[in-house]
């Protein structure tokens, strides 16, 4: 234990940090909702509990409106004692659980899933292409939450939510062709339609003694554009793991390799893909960035990542 405070310490001054930063020494993130399922149900979406030092926080809530309810009491996971929610962006992938986990866990305690932090910009209307609303799940949502008495906390930039537990807020999109944006929806806005970035995508960024561990719901905005933000607003450590939705399911052989090469420059150690990454980018990223099959895998409901100890993929990926 001792070692370990000394090389925290050193590790603060060499890259630039704070020696009485705040470091997460005990973190566990346990997927509850993505495509493939060993236990549970399986769906297009994302969702993600996250243990740490103690707080507990949901992250994103899956698609349908029962999924992550029904799959964290099958895995006998108690979500009532969770008051914070993260939700990565407005897709309803990613939002389609909040309302009923919010409606039916308030039942057991009344704070359970009362706040959410979310990035601003996540409630700008969204059009089809036909110009219809509609297409923005968490505005849809947003009443019928709030008249459940729950609260939402907009964040214009980066804000550290608990100790060494940073939300990004918006990210900067330093490498504007990484971000593969939101298929055909568009913006609304007063001059007609326009292109959504999904400039609101956030993603978790825990700060520890082993290095940064990134959770990311979809990765709109690009994981090499998104660990930069992190890097930049933390304090630039070493990628030790990336758990969730990359959104490379369609890239190309090109992009896939620079973004391989990237994450192996990050000194990436551990890689749990799963949601929008992609089954075949999953597998190339962990060749790309040069990682045993012991520390890379695609995620399933119920696959985990524990710090000190790496993923665990269930049978299935393993």
């Amino acid at each position: 234990m001792l070692f370990r405070v000394i090389f925290a310490c050193i590790a603060a001054v060499l890259l630039g940090s704070p020696a009485n930063a705040a470091q997460v020494a005990k973190l566990k993130i346990t997927v509850l909702s993505t495509m493939l399922a060993e236990q549970g149900i399986g769906e297009w979406g994302y969702a993600a509990l996250v243990e740490a030092d103690g707080r507990r926080i949901l992250f994103d809530t899956g698609a349908r409106p029962e999924t992550v309810l029904a799959n964290a009491r099958e895995m006998d996971i108690d979500l009532s004692t969770v008051e914070d929610v993260v939700i990565s962006h407005n897709h309803g992938d990613h939002t389609g659980g909040l309302v009923t986990l919010r409606r039916e866990l308030m039942k057991i305690n009344p704070r359970a899933l009362s706040r959410v932090h979310v990035a601003e910009g996540i409630f700008l209307p969204r059009v089809r292409p036909d110009g219809t609303p509609g297409a923005n799940g968490l505005l849809r949502a947003k009443a019928d939450y709030e008249a459940l008495g729950g609260q939402f906390v907009v964040h214009r930039r980066a804000a550290e939510i608990a100790p060494g537990i940073w939300f990004t807020g918006p990210v900067a999109r330093k490498h504007p062709d990484e971000n593969p944006g939101s298929g055909n929806f568009r913006l609304a806005g007063a001059d007609g339609p326009s292109r959504d970035i999904v400039a609101e995508d956030g993603s978790l960024a825990f700060d520890t003694a082993d290095g940064l561990v990134l959770l990311v719901g979809c990765g709109h905005a690009g994981i090499v554009n998104t660990a930069e933000h992190a890097r930049a607003t933390v304090r630039p450590a070493p990628l030790h793991a990336v758990i969730g939705g990359l959104h490379l399911f369609d890239a190309t052989d090109e992009r896939l390799a620079w973004v391989g090469e990237k994450l192996r420059g990050f000194g990436l150690a551990h890689l749990l893909a799963g949601h929008c990454t992609g089954i075949e980018a999953a597998f190339r990223l962990r060749q790309l960035a040069n990682l045993p099959r012991r520390t890379a895998a695609v995620s399933a409901v119920g696959s985990s990542f524990t710090l000190g100890a790496g993923i665990d993929p269930l049978g299935l990926a393993r």
